[in-house]
């Protein structure tokens, strides 16, 4: 059976121990760094969710204006097609799509709901696109 000394006293390392002042300083100077890391990091991290979405909302708006811009579409399929996209890519609309024939182009508005993480981020991200409907055009009237 192994004796253990009670009186066994751990020894410090002498190129581990440091003066007190220098580990205060280094205390202080963790308390003031980490926190501005952590709001870089933080404002890094929104900010990529914030264009993440903005790149869904542009996708989906892009859709929807295509799908409503072919011949014989209408303007519901356009809508349709916005609001599949979008859940199929898992976002949060914000307001349901709207595709909008002015003339011959189609419009289509997408707006979805931005996770906050941080603030001073819109908490909305809103996209645009928009597409010339197509004109179908007979042999004869191409030859004219």
């Amino acid at each position: 059976m192994a004796h253990f000394r009670k009186d066994r006293r751990v020894k410090r390392c002498s190129h581990l121990a440091g003066d007190a002042d220098e580990v205060g300083e280094t205390v202080v100077q963790a308390v003031l760094v980490v926190p501005v890391v952590l709001t870089f990091l933080w404002l890094a991290l929104q900010a990529t969710v914030f264009m993440h979405d903005a790149h869904m909302a542009s996708a989906a708006a892009s859709e929807g204006a295509a799908v409503a811009s072919r011949f014989g579409s209408s303007e519901m399929a356009g809508r349709n097609a916005a609001v599949r996209l979008l859940a199929e890519l898992g976002a949060t609309a914000a307001s349901a799509p709207t595709v909008v024939r002015q003339g011959s182009d189609v419009i289509a508005t997408v707006s979805i709901r931005v996770p906050r993480i941080a603030p001073f981020f819109p908490s909305v991200v809103t996209r645009t696109a928009r597409e010339v409907r197509e004109k179908y055009v007979t042999e004869e009237e191409r030859n004219r």
